[in-house]
C-alpha cells in the first residue's frame, strides 16, 4: 500500500479519541490497574486528549444512535463497524448519552482516570446507573469529565430516513451474529430471535427500496470478514429473493438462512480460517466440512423446529453448484433447492468483491458479475443469475471508476434501466490530509448543451480495496 493510501486510512483526530475511549473501556473491564494493557490504554488516552487544545469541554455525544466527538460524526469506516456497535450497547445500558471533558482532563492523574473507567464500568450492575455514577463524580469532585444523560429520541422511521434506518439494522444484524458465534464456541447452543428480528427489518426495508441494502453490502470488512460477509450474504440474498417475487414469510426465511450460512465455521481451526497460504489438503477438508457443520449447528439452536426445519437445508447447499459439483458432495439425485442457489450466487459475488486473508485484492463488483456470467448452467442457476445480474447494474451500488476528465467516483445509485451504465456517481476529491472526501452526486448521464455527449464517461472500474477506500463510507454519511 502507497503512502497516499496509508493516509487515506489514517484515522481522524475525533476517531484516535473514540478508539482510545473504546480501549479504555474494554481494558479496564477485563484486567486491574497494573495490567500491562490497561497501562497501554491509559498512557494512549491520556497523549489523544493532551493532543487537542481545546476550549471549555469537549463533547464524545451519540445522536440517532451515531457518536459525534466535538460535533464531527465518527465516520463508517470498517475499523469501526463493530466498535460503534459495542459502545452504543454500553453506553444505552447505563442510561448514558455521551461524556464531556474538561480542558484539565489531558492533566487529570492516572489514578482518577482509572477510578473513573471502573465506575463508568461498573454503573450497569447499579439499578440507576446514571445516578449512581453521577453521585460518585460529584462525591469524588472529579471536575475534568462529567457524563450526560441519554434522550430517548423518536425512533428513525422508513419514512423519515430509510438509509439510516437500513444502516442501523444492518450493524445490529452484525452484532447479533458475532454474539452467536460466539456463544456457540462458548455454550454449543444460541438462540436465534435477535437474529430473526434483524432480518425482519431488513425485509420492511427491501420492499419499500432493495438499492438501500444493495448499497449496504458493499461493505467489506478485512479484520472480521466472517460476519460482514454473512450480513452480505443476507443482504444480497433478500433483494434477489424480493426480484423473484418471494412472500415475505419466504424472504424471512432466506435471510435468516444468509446470516447462518457460515456458522459452521465456528469449528473450524483459526489457523485454517486466517492462513494466508494455499491450504494443504487437510486443512481444505477442514474448510468443506463448513457447510455440514452449519446445518447441524442451526438444528441445535433455541428455536422452534418448525423454523429449523426451514432454515437448515440452504446453509449445508451453499457450496454446491447448479450441476451438483462442489462441496458437500451427496449422492442425491435431486438438484439444490431455490434458498440454496441463492445462497450461493450472494456467497460468491460477496466473497470475489472482499479481500481476503490469502488474497489481499478485490475484485470489482462489474469484473465479479462477468466471470460469474462465465459460470453460468453450470455453477449458478442461468435464471437467478441473470435477474442478479440486473439487479446490480452494469456498475453496481458502492463501485469504485476512474472517469475521463481524470476524477475518481463511487456508484451511489444504479440507473433503473439495469442495462444503462451511466449511474448516478459521488465524486471524490482530495481532503488535504492525505486522503479523500466525498464531493459533488452527479448524473453520467447528464449531457453537454452544445455537443451533445456526455459530460464524464467512464474509463475503468477500480479495485476499491486497493485505494484504501471503503465505498460505504461515503454513500452513508
Amino acid at each position: 500500500m502507497s503512502i497516499s493510501q496509508q493516509r487515506m486510512n489514517a484515522p481522524t483526530w475525533e476517531e484516535d479519541l473514540f478508539l482510545a475511549l473504546h480501549r479504555m473501556i474494554h481494558a479496564v473491564r477485563i484486567h486491574k490497574d497494573n495490567n500491562e494493557l490497561v497501562q497501554a490504554s491509559l498512557k494512549q488516552f491520556k497523549k489523544v486528549l493532551s493532543a487537542r487544545e481545546f476550549e471549555g469541554d469537549l463533547a464524545v455525544l451519540i445522536f440517532e444512535e451515531r457518536f459525534f466527538v466535538e460535533g464531527e460524526k465518527i465516520k463508517f469506516r470498517k475499523e469501526l463497524v463493530n466498535l460503534i456497535q459495542v459502545l452504543l450497547d454500553f453506553f444505552q445500558r447505563r442510561g448514558l448519552g455521551g461524556l464531556s471533558f474538561g480542558p484539565s482532563a489531558g492533566n487529570a492523574s492516572e489514578a482518577e482516570i482509572l477510578s473513573f473507567f471502573r465506575w463508568l464500568v461498573r454503573s450497569v450492575e447499579q439499578d440507576k446507573p446514571y445516578a449512581w455514577l453521577k453521585e460518585k463524580l460529584e462525591d469524588t469532585d472529579l471536575s475534568w469529565v462529567s457524563i450526560v444523560q441519554e434522550v430517548k429520541s423518536q425512533r428513525i422511521t422508513p419514512e423519515d430516513d430509510l438509509r439510516e434506518r437500513g444502516r442501523l439494522i444492518y450493524m445490529h444484524a452484525l452484532t447479533s451474529v458475532k454474539q452467536m458465534a460466539e456463544k456457540i464456541s462458548a455454550q454449543g447452543h444460541a438462540g436465534v430471535r435477535k437474529a430473526k428480528r434483524m432480518v425482519q427489518g431488513m425485509v420492511d426495508i427491501v420492499t419499500k427500496d432493495d438499492g438501500v441494502l444493495i448499497g449496504l453490502s458493499s461493505i467489506k470488512d478485512y479484520d472480521d470478514y466472517t460476519y460482514t460477509h454473512s450480513v452480505n450474504v443476507a443482504v444480497l440474498s433478500l433483494c434477489l429473493g424480493k426480484r423473484i417475487g418471494l412472500s415475505r414469510v419466504p424472504l424471512e426465511h432466506l435471510g435468516i438462512c444468509g446470516l447462518l450460512h457460515d456458522l459452521g465455521k465456528v469449528e473450524v481451526p483459526l489457523e485454517v480460517l486466517t492462513k494466508a497460504g494455499a491450504l494443504n489438503a487437510k486443512e481444505w477438508e477442514e474448510i468443506r466440512k463448513h457447510p455440514l457443520i452449519s446445518a447441524k449447528q442451526i438444528l441445535m439452536l433455541n428455536a422452534s423446529n418448525d423454523l429449523k426445519s426451514k432454515i437448515f437445508l440452504a446453509p449445508f447447499e451453499h457450496h454446491i453448484k447448479n450441476d451438483m459439483t462442489g462441496y458437500p458432495y451427496t449422492s442425491a439425485k435431486q438438484e439444490v433447492s431455490l434458498f440454496g442457489k441463492i445462497l450461493h450466487i450472494a456467497d460468491v459475488y460477496d466473497a470475489m468483491t472482499s479481500p481476503r486473508v490469502y488474497r489481499p485484492f478485490a475484485f470489482s463488483p462489474d469484473q465479479t458479475l462477468s466471470k460469474m456470467t462465465e459460470g453460468s448452467g453450470s455453477d449458478y442457476d442461468p435464471a437467478l443469475l441473470k435477474i442478479f445480474i440486473r439487479m446490480m447494474g452494469a456498475y453496481p451500488v458502492g463501485t469504485l471508476l476512474e472517469l475521463d476528465t481524470g476524477e475518481m467516483g463511487v456508484v451511489m445509485e444504479c440507473p433503473k434501466d439495469s442495462f444503462d451504465s451511466h449511474p448516478r456517481v459521488l465524486l471524490l476529491e482530495k481532503d488535504g490530509h492525505g486522503g479523500v472526501k466525498g464531493g459533488e452526486a452527479v448524473e453520467l448521464s447528464e449531457r453537454d448543451s452544445e455537443t451533445g455527449t456526455c459530460r464524464r464517461s467512464i474509463v475503468r472500474s477500480l479495485n476499491a480495496a486497493s485505494y484504501g477506500i471503503q465505498p460505504i463510507e461515503f454513500l452513508f454519511n
